[in-house]
């Protein structure tokens, strides 16, 4: 696991969690345009938790 600086999704529909792990397969799913940084206040993702 390689734990990342945190980022999110900005897409409208896009589920609201933040992602911190780099083999998340959810978090790498994001377009690039969608890509933001910071966890906006949102809880970590199930799967980067899972990674951890």
């Amino acid at each position: 696991m390689a734990k990342v600086p945190p980022f999110h999704s900005k897409k409208p529909n896009a589920r609201n969690v933040y992602h911190d792990n780099d083999k998340c397969t959810e978090g790498n799913n994001i377009e690039r345009q969608y890509l933001a940084s910071g966890t906006a206040g949102r809880p970590r993702c199930e799967h980067c938790i899972r990674l951890a």
